[in-house]
């Protein structure tokens, strides 16, 4: 905890005049099994070793007054804590937390986006080393990965209050683990990044390097707790007297390991939000393997059980529950003069064509189970998003010069003084509903006519921030805190959702989409109200 603080408050880690692993490296072997007086001593020392600074505590005063700091903080009191520390660490704790930091800090910067040529407020992690070479890390390093690992998050997570696990807990638990003489580094740096609970943390193919690249092509979903095939299946299966998947069949195992074994690993190793999560994860990552070689699986059909051989290909990607075979398209007009909108493709050459097409709708459809485009955002801020809209959503950030401090910002998109929709709008939403995703239907909800159906969203909001731990392992975490303006929590909760609707067993078998059929249903019902 000691260095990392003094990584982030330090003035002199303003530039590379010092590198903080290797000083670790160095200081590790001097405090290790040393009496604490002796330790406490050995990191006084330490500190001064970086020189002398000057201290800005007016202005720091200044920011902890201030009203739009964030009520969750990371708490430091432990720095005063002169029975633990002594009294002259302590001092030089305290004294640092007052350092002048106007020069910044090489370990911990602002996030730039070149796409959009702008600065955002979340944290970027640039600065640290990634040690690429490293193909199994010896002990210093994997104690370099807990360290670098638990100090971003507890100075810079704005969601470190909404894990499950006490963040404290975190920083001993690993140390121990990867002390462990046969643990996996990789396993163990995975597990330690799931302890988010953050779906932006998946951010870097932490589940293919855990499960493997390769995967049976077959489109499975949790449906009534059961792991069901979802869409008509192309699978190629080696016995030949199986007959081929299909749809409602239910998988019970892989590799004779039940559906429960794979929910467990999911839950172990894969950083989620929430249990919509967890079960699309673990949809995923049940049909994966290292090895291009065929997978046994036992699936169920009409009470009898069944086993065969898939053969499988090669898929880095997540492979999406599809339900738009009929109307993926941006803007189609459904059933007597109800449109419909699938915004993952929708570009601003479209719009004023939607538009026209709106005029003749006497509802909307818009289906944020998938990703939305950039352009939909200017749709959304010119025909659904009321011009007197005060805020659209409440955002947090970190203090970057005052470590642990946070901010609270309410956000209002532009909108423009054009004619807005005054129909009924049904947004439908599920897991895939993520991100930019839920800002989307956060901005759409300031719309009086609007109704939200579905399913939990996927709870991972705010630009990401994305680090590197040794053996270049790739990692993220949701860099600003996400919220609606009365403080409705997004991360890990999602959106607000009016009807919860979610498919059933007798629906996937008669391919339907119930979730669209709700839609369609509630747009009757409005419309027989006016």
């Amino acid at each position: 905890m000691c260095g990392g603080f003094v990584k982030y408050h330090h003035p002199a880690f303003s530039d590379d005049r010092y590198d903080l692993d290797f000083e670790l490296f160095e200081l590790l072997p001097l405090v290790a099994d040393t009496a604490p007086a002796a330790r406490n001593e050995i990191l006084a020392q330490w500190i001064d070793g970086f020189g002398r600074y000057k201290t800005a505590s007016e202005k720091y005063e200044k920011i902890l007054a201030s009203d739009s700091v964030f009520e969750h903080r990371t708490d430091i009191g432990w720095i005063r804590d002169t029975a633990t520390l002594g009294r002259e660490l302590s001092e030089r704790l305290v004294r640092l937390r007052s350092a002048d930091r106007t020069a910044g800090n090489r370990y911990v910067s602002q996030t730039y986006y070149e796409t959009y040529d702008q600065w955002s407020p979340n944290p970027c992690f640039d600065g640290e080393k990634p040690y690429y070479d490293l193909s199994n890390p010896d002990y210093g390093y994997r104690l370099l990965t807990v360290f670098r690992f638990w100090n971003m998050v507890e100075y810079f997570f704005p969601s470190k209050y909404l894990t499950d696990k006490d963040w404290n807990d975190v920083l001993p638990e690993y140390i121990r683990r990867m002390a462990h003489p046969t643990g996996s580094y990789l396993r163990e740096t995975r597990r330690m990044i799931a302890e988010l609970d953050d779906n932006h943390a998946q951010y870097g193919g932490g589940i293919f390097e855990l499960f493997g690249r390769y995967r049976v092509p077959l489109n499975t979903g949790f449906v009534e707790g059961r792991l069901i095939v979802v869409t008509p299946d192309t699978v190629p299966v080696k016995s030949e007297r199986k007959a081929p998947f299909q749809v409602g069949d239910e998988i019970v195992a892989v590799e004779d390991k039940p559906v429960e074994y794979y929910m467990a690993q999911t839950r172990e190793f894969i950083s989620c939000s929430n249990g919509n999560d967890v079960l699309a994860a673990t949809a995923d990552q049940i049909l994966r393997t290292k090895e291009n070689r065929p997978l046994s699986i036992r699936y169920r059909r009409d009470g009898v059980t069944r086993d065969t051989l898939a053969d499988v290909t090669k898929m880095p990607g997540h492979f999406s529950w599809n339900y738009l075979w009929k109307y993926h398209r941006t803007f189609s007009m459904l059933e007597d003069s109800i449109g419909y909108i699938c915004p993952d493709k929708l570009s601003k050459e479209e719009i004023p064509e939607i538009s026209n097409g709106l005029k003749k709708t006497r509802g909307l459809i818009i289906d944020l189970r998938y990703y939305p485009s950039q352009d939909f955002n200017e749709f959304v801020s010119q025909y659904i998003v009321p011009d007197d809209v005060k805020y659209t959503v409440r955002f947090t950030y970190p203090d970057l010069a005052l470590p642990g401090v946070f901010y609270a910002r309410d956000y209002s998109y532009p909108t423009y003084k054009t004619e807005k929709y005054n129909a009924p709008i049904i947004i439908m939403v599920n897991e895939g509903t993520q991100s930019y995703g839920e800002t989307s239907v956060q901005k759409i909800q300031n719309n009086p006519y609007t109704i939200t159906i579905g399913s939990q969203s996927a709870g991972a909001n705010g630009n990401i921030s994305k680090f590197t731990l040794p053996r270049g392992i790739l990692g993220a975490f949701s860099g600003l805190g996400w919220y609606y303006p009365d403080g409705w929590v997004v991360n890990r909760q999602g959106v607000k959702i009016d009807h919860e609707i979610r498919p059933t067993l007798e629906g996937i078998r008669d391919g339907r989409d119930e979730m669209l059929e709700a839609a369609l249903s509630l747009i009757e019902e409005k419309t027989e109200e006016e």
